[in-house]
């Protein structure tokens, strides 16, 4: 049996439970002694009374309760009893040997100077221990074992030096005894067995020494097969079956039936089947519940008393969401197609209208896009061109207030070749204005007209 320490994933995880900061500070506010107290002894550290009350006066609580110590050293003690209860409790629970001494040894308890509490071990190992037991008879009794698998387990756990809990197992095994016959039960019911099964699962049970819970069984089955025939009402609603022939098998097959739970789930299926066909119609489709309700036989389904309504309510209901001027925009927006002959006499002119505004909407945000783009082009030659000239009039301020500057025909033609470029560069400056005003209007005027064409499909 495996006895490897591991401690930090352990003290990781109980760490989890201990208190936050801000938690800590709200208990030391309302005097809540016995929590502090049990939040130290959680956490495996020695009690600290002094250190935390420092804490405490440092947080908005210096005065304190006259028996704040004695009420910390209670729920020390608490804090931990619950760390050594559950550092016992693991090792119990996953089938391990004690190991008080092997923990209390341990590198990572000696330096967190963790008191040790060995009744507190001792009583989560025996409570963790019986715990493993019963899941282990549970487990044999759900997988159809023999209550006589027990000795098996008594066998293995005095190999391997470990506490056999009988009472535990035997618990354990009777709720997985039940299990496995409500599961029995429950899974034939389901593929349609009838409960006369019962009789073969015994006598397999009996052969395998098996106890038999017929209680359990027939319970199960009962419960089952109500459900198993609303599943068939509802799969055979769109498959084309209904109950005559339903009912002709199960009583070849000896099986129960239940006639008013097939046919209400096999008509709400049919009254979901009728109201999602229209609603499918309905959005973009022409009214065709005739034309459903004549092929109905070729589509494996069926006409209830509910089928007109499901259908006709569900059909206006998407027609009315078709048919709007802002589905027709946007449908006219991506060039997707709008059928616009399914809507109301009334409304087609204004569907058609909206459709035809989207496709030119898109035509003019193209436009839009375009304007935009060449816009902030011209804006950046704008503000690249102002700031040449800005520096090219630096420069020849410079020069003509420089004392030391020549004066002679050289410079004269700097001078005058300057002077050109300024000239030059002003001329491209107005012109790049002109051309990003001019972008800029028809940045505006397409953006009106995107507006008017959104506005006036109403």
């Amino acid at each position: 049996m495996n006895t490897t320490l591991r401690l930090i994933p352990l003290l990781l995880l109980l760490a989890g439970c201990s208190m936050s900061n801000e938690q800590l500070i709200s208990a030391c506010k309302t005097d809540d002694w016995v929590a502090i107290g049990q939040n130290d002894g959680t956490k495996g550290e020695p009690p600290s009374f002094g250190e935390r009350k420092e804490f405490c006066d440092d947080h908005g609580n210096k005065a304190g309760a006259a028996d704040a110590s004695a009420r910390y050293t209670a729920g020390w003690a608490q804090g931990n009893w619950d760390l050594w209860y559950r550092f016992g409790g693991v090792d119990g629970t996953e089938g391990k040997l004690a190991r008080f001494d092997a923990l209390a040894a341990s590198e990572d308890l000696r330096k967190n100077k963790t008191p040790l509490n060995r009744p507190a071990y001792d009583a989560g190992w025996a409570a963790g221990n019986s715990l493993y037991w019963e899941n282990t008879g549970k487990r044999d009794g759900t997988e159809g074992k023999p209550s006589s698998q027990k000795e098996l387990s008594r066998s293995r756990a005095a190999a391997a030096q470990l506490h056999f809990d009988e009472a535990a197992y035997a618990n354990g095994w009777r709720a997985g005894n039940r299990t496995f016959w409500t599961d029995a039960g429950s899974n034939d019911a389901s593929n349609g067995l009838p409960d006369s099964e019962f009789r073969n699962r015994a006598a397999a049970a009996r052969s395998a020494g098996v106890d038999i819970q017929e209680e359990s069984y027939r319970a199960a089955w009962n419960a089952e097969i109500i459900n198993y025939w609303r599943n068939l009402g509802t799969q055979d609603a769109t498959s084309g079956k209904e109950f005559g022939m339903r009912s002709r098998e199960a009583k070849q097959k000896g099986l129960k039936i239940h006639e008013q739970e097939y046919r209400q789930a096999w008509e709400a299926r049919l009254s979901t089947y009728w109201r999602d066909t229209g609603a499918a119609d309905g959005y973009g489709q022409p009214f065709r519940l005739d034309e459903r309700m004549a092929n109905a036989s070729r589509d494996g389904v069926f006409v209830i008393p509910a089928t007109r309504d499901a259908y006709t309510n569900a059909w206006r209901q998407e027609n009315a969401r078709y048919c709007t001027p802002d589905n027709a925009f946007e449908r006219g927006r991506a060039n997707t197609g709008m059928a616009v002959e399914v809507c109301a006499p009334a409304l087609q002119s204004q569907m058609k209208h909206a459709y035809v505004s989207g496709q030119d909407y898109e035509i003019t945000a193209a436009k839009y896009r375009q304007a935009v783009d060449e816009a902030n082009e011209l804006a950046d030659r704008v503000h690249d061109a102002r700031n040449r000239l800005g520096r090219l009039e630096r420069e020849i301020r410079a020069n003509q207030e420089a004392k030391d500057r020549p004066a002679n025909e050289e410079t004269a033609k700097q001078d005058r070749r300057r002077e050109q470029d300024r000239r030059d560069l002003i001329d491209y400056l107005q012109r790049m204005e002109r051309r990003w005003d001019d972008a800029r209007h028809w940045v505006e005027r397409h953006d009106m007209q995107m507006q008017r064409l959104r506005r006036e499909i109403y």
